[in-house]
Parts: structure tokens; C-alpha cells; sequence
């Protein structure tokens, strides 16, 4: 009987123990980005690097149109 009570206590002592030990840290919120923010960053990104292709397509094919037409001449 008495080793049960012992035995009750010591782990009532350890969850005790383990229940109020140091709370967890909250996140600050500047360390937490916007989604959205980040979501449209990429999007900007995407779209200046569709419009540089653009212009090194069309680049390529002004070239192109004029070995052509030396040719053709």
C-alpha cells in the first residue's frame, strides 16, 4: 500500500513537473510573412521574366527575317 502511494506521487510529481514547465515562445509577427505579399512577388517576377523572353524572341526573330530576306535578294 504505502510503494502505491509512493508511486502515485512520484508521478503526479512528474507530470507536474512536465505540465508546468516553460511555455513555448509565440511567434513574433514580423517573422511571419504575408502569403499574398510573397504570392505576388513570384507573380511580378513571372511576368518580368515572360516579357525579357518576349523581347529576346523577338530579337531572335528580326535577326532571323533578315538573314532571309539576304537570302532571298
Amino acid at each position: 500500500m504505502k510503494t502505491c502511494r509512493i508511486f502515485i506521487l512520484c508521478t503526479l510529481t512528474i507530470f507536474l513537473y512536465t505540465g508546468c514547465g516553460e511555455e513555448p515562445k509565440e511567434n513574433s509577427p514580423e517573422a511571419i510573412k504575408n502569403p499574398v505579399d510573397t504570392y505576388l512577388d513570384t507573380r511580378v517576377n513571372a511576368i518580368d521574366m515572360a516579357k525579357q523572353s518576349l523581347k529576346e524572341s523577338n530579337k531572335r526573330t528580326k535577326e532571323q527575317d533578315k538573314t532571309m530576306e539576304s537570302l532571298i535578294k
